[in-house]
């Protein structure tokens, strides 16, 4: 019974979840099995079957994947099984899968996107329940050239890795805005901003809520800072180097660093996180979504417990977060963390901390577990560009700590120079 309620002893980034009845169907998936682990080591691909023998052989074939039964048939324990494994994309693998109508519900009502895959050959939809369901694509696999791209109806043709891009998209997508919508209703953090943003009701909530809209609104309640440091995650928040700097103000990024006991005065911290907003009571944060801000109304605005909630959205302090092109990408926390020190515009700007997930240590300092890389929905090639150019703009004393970005910097400003001397 615990298997089917999802508990793992960790809980994952973000789960691909692929169901189905028979081995043959799971092998005919096996390249973008390995395609999407290869790519995103820190998310997780689960695979379920509802018999043992076919668990038990799956375990085998693919030791690298977490196999577990599928959920009970109720809507509290689908909702809890979708939870604690976090899933993020739903594949169900015909010919003979057919999920329940309570399953399907359970996932429209999380956003999980719910994909039908048959292999080649392998026949044609059975499940009227799934061809009933407002699923994202219907994809056959296809090995054949020129059938690739082909379209049967409602399903698709797609080569093997052309179906792994497609579940690397699903899987790097951010939730949180799709299940507001979904949920179709306001929420109490949805009502306390609309009564901070009225002008009869501003004063009253600002006691308790505070929003910041402007670049100097928020430099001036910094006291216009003359030195910034911005520290990530990386190995490199922990240089012994860093003791010797001094600054103004401290910017951060979510509350990992917090047990480790260094540089703890935050002043702004960067966040998208539930937990981070409730741990951390006195920094001002700063947030990316209007999901964001209405969760962090919602957390912390009828708490006597924290202090006065004051937050803002970076997009608002900074237009290069919007200007970008980021694609099906998002900017991370530490991207939002510069752009929003780069508008400030201090006089120096000290860095540290943003190692890209390449450093020698590691992913964090002191973690030996967490994988070396990005998670879904962040790129190291498409965020360096984005630092490299919000750098650029930066006009005063910029100091790197940490061999990772600085040797990118260098790299980045003696190409320019170069191409400087060309024109």
């Amino acid at each position: 019974m615990i298997e089917r309620l999802g508990l793992p002893a960790v809980k994952p980034e973000r789960t691909l979840w692929l169901v189905g009845e028979t081995f043959e169907a799971f092998e005919a998936m096996a390249a973008a099995i390995e395609a999407i682990g290869e790519r995103y080591s820190r998310s997780e691909t689960l695979l379920s079957a509802s018999y043992p023998a076919l668990r038990a052989r799956l375990a085998r074939r693919f030791p690298e994947c977490r196999v577990l039964p599928p959920p009970a048939d109720h809507a509290f324990f689908v909702r809890l099984f979708l939870q604690h494994c976090n899933v993020r994309v739903a594949v169900f693998l015909e010919p003979k899968a057919d999920p329940s109508a309570v399953l399907l519900t359970g996932l429209s009502r999380l956003a999980i996107a719910t994909l039908a895959v048959t292999a080649r050959g392998a026949g044609p939809l059975r499940s009227d329940r799934l061809l009933a369901a407002a699923c994202e694509a219907f994809i056959e696999i296809a090995e054949a050239e020129p059938d690739i791209g082909r379209e049967d109806g409602r399903c698709q043709r797609l080569s093997v890795q052309e179906a792994a891009d497609l579940l690397g998209e699903l899987l790097a997508r951010d939730l949180k805005p799709l299940r507001q919508v979904a949920r179709m209703r306001r929420g109490v953090g949805a009502s306390l901003l609309a009564l901070a943003g009225h002008p009869r009701w501003r004063r009253l909530t600002a006691r308790r809520l505070q929003r910041y809209s402007t670049i100097a609104e928020l430099r001036e309640t910094l006291g216009t800072p003359n030195a910034i440091l911005c520290l990530g995650n990386g190995p490199s928040s922990e240089d012994p180097i860093l003791a010797e700097m001094s600054y103004d103000a401290l910017f951060r990024v979510n509350h990992s660093w917090l047990k480790r006991g260094l540089f703890t005065g935050t002043d702004v911290v960067f966040t998208g996180g539930k937990t981070t907003m409730r741990a951390l009571s006195r920094p001002i944060f700063g947030l990316q979504t209007r999901y964001a801000e209405e969760r962090f109304a919602e957390i912390r605005t009828l708490s006597p417990s924290f202090n006065p909630a004051r937050f803002f959205d970076a997009n608002d302090m900074t237009a290069e977060l919007r200007a970008f092109p980021w694609g099906t990408l998002r900017p991370t926390n530490g991207a939002s963390m510069l752009a929003v020190a780069v508008a400030l515009q201090p006089a120096r700007l000290i860095v540290a901390g943003v190692d890209l997930f390449q450093h020698r240590d590691g992913s964090y300092p002191g973690d030996t577990v967490t994988p070396n890389a990005y998670s879904p929905g962040h790129n190291r090639d498409t965020e360096l560009s984005f630092l490299l150019n919000l750098l650029s703009n930066y006009h005063g004393d910029l100091l790197i700590i940490g061999e990772v970005l600085r040797s990118e910097w260098e790299r980045f400003r003696n190409d320019a120079c170069l191409r400087q001397i060309d024109l």
